[in-house]
């Protein structure tokens, strides 16, 4: 069995992602094709004070998301809801959403993809990658 070790440090910083504000650093550090689960990605991101990401929809992945650190405000198909440290939030499959960082510190947080039945059941069976797999530090 192989491990694959990303770390948060080789994050990107975006510039106004989904038509936001401010920036946001992201890095996947996970990916899906290494398992057998019908998940997509394990994701670290990063809001800055007063960052938002834009509202957007997933139309193939459902979303959970467990924040670390930080106080901010999600939209939720047109609901808003206060998050800080500890919050869970799942964002459904073709849901809208959007998050803003309302506190004085980075909003982090954790995003795991997943890919629902409606996507899982039209799509060939999967098989864990054949590329060798290689520590990020």
């Amino acid at each position: 069995m192989s491990v694959v070790i990303g770390h948060v440090d080789n994050a990107s910083e975006v510039l106004g992602v989904h038509g936001g504000s401010g920036v946001l650093q992201w890095v996947r550090l996970a990916t899906g094709s290494h398992l057998e689960g019908n998940w997509d990605g394990f994701e670290w991101v990063a809001l800055e004070p007063d960052g938002r990401a834009g509202l957007h929809t997933h139309t193939h992945t459902e979303e959970i998301w467990y924040f670390l650190r930080g106080t901010g405000t999600i939209v939720l198909d047109g609901e808003s809801h206060d998050v800080s440290a500890g919050s869970i939030v799942i964002t459904p499959l073709n849901s809208s959403h959007a998050a803003h960082n309302t506190g004085s510190e980075r909003l982090e947080y954790i995003v795991i993809e997943v890919l629902p039945p409606a996507i899982t059941d039209v799509l060939p069976a999967r098989r864990t990658t054949d590329e060798p797999l290689q520590a990020q530090n």
